[in-house]
């Protein structure tokens, strides 16, 4: 049976032949072949199993934020969650927000202000849905989303449904035992302040990012990982320091650029390829690994 009459058998909103590069903050990358929006659990179950029983490779997508994808496309499913996946709900008596996995950072932490909760705002200013900053355990120096998860409700990719407490998730540095699922929803302690002091606090970190980060622009973040090891200074390597001390602030390839503001972050400067940043991306590791021998790990995933 054609792939297209199987999926027209469900109630899947799926297009073909979707553009990837308007789904990703780099705004870049091919053509999917299928792009399916699921718009509840069973949705997502239902897609899942097709996508298995037909031998389809798929992935799925939250904000594009931290995702290289080839120019050439994906040639399987791009799945991204929609409508169940986008609710929040805050239950004052328990000191909890629940939110699903495809809320955005940036309007979940609104909503705790609206909501007059604290908890997130050092995450102020990151990009990304809930879902994906929980399997990388996205953060700064100084915190990471998982400091006040209570649990989170995942899927495997046989539709399979657990939910498990922070103690039964193995978070580290920039990843989690997450990887390999669907996260469907999470659980997120919160703390009641005034308004005025969590916007105080958010004010503050989206001033002190935007010193150091070239926030207005198409990048997906951080590149690379921190690597271990020490300048002989004796502060920690930064992948942005050692990057900025082999010359390479402003050097580009093609239409990707290396941030002047800081060294870490590629930028689309207008009409870059996903080609243009991995060469970019491999000119980097190889100038930082002739002069620092480091090898510097990427923190982007490659699609």
């Amino acid at each position: 049976m054609d792939i297209k009459e199987i999926f027209q058998k469900t109630n899947l909103k799926v297009k073909y032949n979707e553009p990837l590069s308007k789904y990703t903050s780099w705004q870049v990358g091919g053509f999917a072949l299928i792009f399916i929006e699921p718009q509840t659990q069973n949705g997502l179950q239902t897609a899942l199993k097709i996508c298995t029983a037909n031998k389809i490779p798929f992935f799925i997508i939250g904000a594009g934020s931290n995702l290289l994808i080839s120019d050439q496309g994906y040639k399987g499913a791009v799945i991204k969650l929609k409508e169940e996946f986008e609710q929040i709900t805050f239950d004052m008596n328990k000191c909890q927000c629940k939110t699903g996995a495809s809320v955005r950072l940036p309007y979940l932490i609104k909503k705790y202000v609206d909501n007059e909760c604290s908890g997130l705002e050092l995450l102020s200013g990151i990009p990304g849905t809930v879902g994906g900053a929980l399997i990388m355990n996205a953060g700064t120096k100084d915190s990471a989303i998982s400091d006040t998860l209570v649990s989170v409700n995942v899927m495997d990719m046989n539709g399979k449904t657990t939910t498990l407490s922070k103690s039964q998730i193995k978070f580290d540095y920039r990843k989690s035992s997450l990887e390999g699922t669907a996260v469907l929803d999470a659980i997120f302690h919160i703390e009641k302040k005034t308004k005025q002091d969590i916007v105080d606090s958010i004010t503050k970190t989206l001033i002190n990012r935007n010193k150091t980060q070239p926030l207005a622009t198409f990048n997906a973040g951080s590149v690379f990982k921190n690597p271990a090891g020490k300048f002989p200074d004796g502060t920690p390597y930064t992948a942005g320091r050692l990057i900025d001390e082999t010359g390479l602030k402003g050097f580009s390839v093609g239409k990707a650029v290396v941030s002047d503001k800081h060294a870490n972050f590629i930028i689309n400067s207008g009409g870059a390829t996903s080609e243009d940043i991995c060469l970019l991306i491999e000119e980097i590791q190889k100038k930082v690994n002739n002069k620092f021998n480091v090898k510097l790990e990427l923190e982007v995933k490659l699609i």
